[in-house]
């Protein structure tokens, strides 16, 4: 219901109308949930890394990481939106065509099926790209505020934080243990780093 109301009054009434018609007829919803946890994922275990990485090196500088981390959140965006805008628009383009078929759908009916799913190949791939720029951007604040190796402990915990609360947020979605949804997720970041830390160069 909230989010009824914010689209209603971001896109108006008939905008939201359309909005919620396409979303049905595409599944957007879902599309576009898998998405943002895919590219947030991403986000956050990608600036991990590089600042593990980085203090692995013993050469870790705040400005450096925050400066690499922010180019790393913004290409890795770029990047997956891309990617996903490929992607969707083969996806989608099958299935409309598949509904097309199976429904024989009149030419104005046609011309719904078309623009939803041009509409769910757009939407779903702008998520996948902003979604990793706030999860990779978050674990760097703490390199503007405090001393390195504060900034390295606090921008990890936020990491785990992150993947935990996304986690969590899937699994309220899928009615599951949220405790063991967002525990899930923190074991991929534990995993991630301990991987990340044994196949650092600074041990060879």
């Amino acid at each position: 219901m909230i989010v009824r109301r914010v689209i209603e009054k971001l896109l108006g009434k008939d905008r939201a109308a359309k909005f919620r018609i396409y979303s049905n007829v595409t599944d957007l919803s879902s599309i576009s949930r898998r998405y943002f946890v895919i590219g947030f994922f991403d986000g956050v275990l990608t600036i991990m890394g590089l600042v593990l990485g980085a203090h692995l090196s013993g050469e870790a500088n705040a400005t450096v990481i925050f400066s690499a981390g922010i180019a790393t959140s913004l290409a890795l965006g770029i990047s997956s939106g891309w990617g996903a805008y490929e992607a969707e628009r083969v996806e989608q383009t099958l299935s409309a065509l598949e509904k097309r078929r199976a429904l024989l759908k009149m030419d104005g009916e046609q011309c719904l099926i078309d623009d939803a799913h041009d509409f769910a190949m757009k939407v779903s791939s702008f998520v996948h790209a902003i979604a990793p720029i706030p999860a990779g951007v978050l674990p760097l604040v703490p390199y503007l505020f405090l001393e390195e190796n504060m900034a390295f402990l606090v921008s990890l915990l936020t990491g785990f934080t992150l993947l935990f609360i996304v986690g969590v947020s899937m699994g309220r979605v899928s009615r599951s243990n949220l405790i063991k949804s967002g525990a899930r997720m923190v074991l991929a970041g534990v995993a991630t780093l301990l991987i990340v830390t044994l196949l650092s160069p600074a041990h060879f």
